[in-house]
């Protein structure tokens, strides 16, 4: 596993062992034993050398010290004072206790946001007292320890050998205490690491061990025996509630149109829909031949497939064979008096007959909030949830200042005109104006490109060759702006804008700006840094719907004149 920075600094936790609790609560320690031959002397050298120089000491220290570390709360701050004390007197042997803090925080902290791993500079001899009082002096609940971690050669090839103890408080016993092997080979993945190195046979070894420790303490927590216990009591409900009455195909047909061939309303299994009929989600599955990944991308019948295979994707043929059950949804909605629908979900998955898999694919709504928290009744909010996103509106978003002006810009931009509509509604009505758009974008292309001819045949020594640029225009498509490169007989490049009025079906050159003179081809970036002066735009937004940017610096007028137009004869 590459060697991570603190990771945990970004995560947020909530309390101990014993009273509220953290979960998991875990403690590793330091390996206890360490040999190797001597042909390993060099390397293991190397090694501990190269770690000298990572740790950069006075780094670490500004980290602690910084505004946005003591804003975390104070477990994290632990557990990344605990990394960085570690760190100190880090070598060779004790990234194995490392390597595995990152990977346990990065596996458990999804499911587990409260959870809280220290790592401590201490070794145990491995016995049930030792390992009892290394966890009641931290107050926490599991010790993760390596009683021994071995390097040897075998066969010219290289080896580790750990023995892994998972010690558990609440039991007072020892859960797990296994030797695992590992070569030399590059496992890849979260342990990638040098092929043929001594690294490669610890995170080998590693890779075996901490999946077992991760699934022995999954299956120990409190929190998923609970949730266990819930989901099997939900998807009963669902399957005698809902899955196994009648419902209303009819009406599922009536909305979903028999010219979309990529839906087939005949092997639809249930729909159900809200109260007042105005939303609907229906199921449909089929047993499908077999295809390999290959054959299953060339269709292209579904965009986006989720495909869910009893094989790893590390296994040899994954790829070779895709599930057989083939599922998706239609989910819908009236907007208006029109009804919007769309397919989603499409997954590929194994089952036992059809009706197994309808029972799995139907069982996806408890991930769909089909069901109040904590509880077997259904949620009125479902129809207002994961399936029918409305389109936000960023700027209200608590991250904006973080990443509005940067990654989020554009999108922002572009949501605008449909902000608090059902994302399905403007998802359609992006398709009709993208239609549109290019429909009138090839018109205008054709007019612009006739118009350049015309200069270039009347004023060859001023428009030598025009380069054209993307077109600029608002929705309502009343005018059109076109960014353009002039190059002259003597070979300077100039950037100017020219304009059509759909009222006037006349070209005019916009000159607002002096005509700027660039030393090459690429004026992209300098179209949008003029045009960025004046409005929120770049060449990704779909239209340029500020108004008040056409109204005052394109059309404005004095009387009867364009103040920054200019007719082109």
């Amino acid at each position: 596993m590459k060697h991570l920075t603190t990771i945990l600094f970004l995560l947020t936790l909530t309390t101990t062992f014993g009273q509220t609790v953290y979960e998991p609560q875990i403690l590793i320690l330091a390996p206890n034993v360490t040999k190797y031959e001597k042909a390993f002397d060099k390397e293991v050298s190397t090694y501990n050398k190269e770690i000298k120089k990572r740790i950069n000491t006075l780094e670490q220290e500004q980290a602690l010290n910084s505004p946005d570390f003591k804003k975390q709360p104070e477990n994290i701050q632990i557990i990344t004072k605990s990394e960085i004390e570690f760190s100190k007197d880090l070598d060779f042997f004790k990234q194995a206790s490392f390597i595995s803090e990152q990977m346990l925080a990065y596996r458990f902290f999804e499911k587990f946001p409260n959870l809280l791993i220290k790592i401590k500079d201490t070794k145990s001899n491995g016995t049930l007292d030792d390992l009892k009082t290394q966890s009641d002096k931290e107050n926490l609940q599991y010790v993760l320890n390596f009683s021994s971690i071995e390097l040897y050669k075998e066969n010219k090839i290289n080896y580790a050998k750990i023995i892994v103890q998972l010690y558990d408080n609440v039991s007072n016993s020892i859960l797990l205490d296994k030797t695992y092997i590992g070569d030399w080979s590059n496992p890849g993945f979260e342990f990638s690491c040098e092929d043929k190195t001594i690294n490669c046979t610890i995170n080998n070894a590693l890779s075996q061990g901490l999946e077992e420790v991760i699934y022995t303490i999954a299956s120990n927590s409190p929190t998923l025996k609970r949730e266990k216990q819930l989901q099997q009591e939900r998807f009963e409900v669902l399957i005698k509630s809902y899955l196994n009455q009648p419902f209303d195909k009819q009406s599922a047909k009536n909305i979903i149109s028999p010219l979309d061939s990529n839906i087939n309303i005949d092997i639809a299994y249930q729909a159900l829909f809200s109260t007042d009929k105005s939303k609907f989600v229906a199921f449909f599955i089929e047993q499908v031949s077999a295809q390999d990944f290959k054959t299953l991308k060339d269709n292209k019948k579904d965009k986006n497939v989720n495909i869910i295979s009893s094989k790893d994707i590390k296994d040899e043929g994954f790829l070779n064979d895709i599930p057989k059950t083939y599922g998706y949804i239609v989910k819908g909605l009236k907007y208006k008096d029109k009804w919007y629908y769309e397919k989603s979900n499409v997954t590929y998955f194994d089952a036992k007959s059809l009706y197994d898999g309808q029972q799995k694919f139907f069982n996806n709504l408890q991930q769909w909030n089909f069901f109040k928290d904590n509880s077997t009744e259904f949620n009125p909010d479902f129809w207002e949830a994961k399936l029918f996103k409305k389109v936000p509106d960023l700027r209200q978003d608590p991250e904006w200042e973080k990443y509005g002006e940067t990654i989020w810009k554009t999108d922002e931009i572009n949501n605008r005109p449909y902000i608090g509509l059902y994302k399905m509604v403007a998802d359609n009505m992006r398709k009709e104006l993208e239609t549109k758009n290019v429909e009138f974008e090839k018109t205008k292309k054709e007019q612009f490109a006739q118009f350049y001819n015309g200069l270039k045949s009347k004023k060859a020594d001023i428009y030598n060759k025009i380069s054209e640029h993307s077109l600029i225009y608002p929705s309502d498509k009343s005018i059109v702006m076109n960014p353009t490169l002039i190059t002259n007989k003597e070979g300077k490049k100039t950037i100017h804008y020219f304009v059509i009025l759909s009222h006037l079906n006349r070209v005019f050159e916009w000159n607002y700006f002096e005509p700027k003179i660039i030393a090459d081809n690429l004026y992209g970036s300098q179209v949008v840094e003029q045009i960025s002066t004046l409005t929120d735009w770049n060449f990704s937004v779909d239209n340029l719907n500020d108004m008040e940017f056409w109204n005052k610096y394109v059309l404005l007028k004095s009387g009867d004149t364009y103040n920054y137009l200019t007719e082109v004869k």
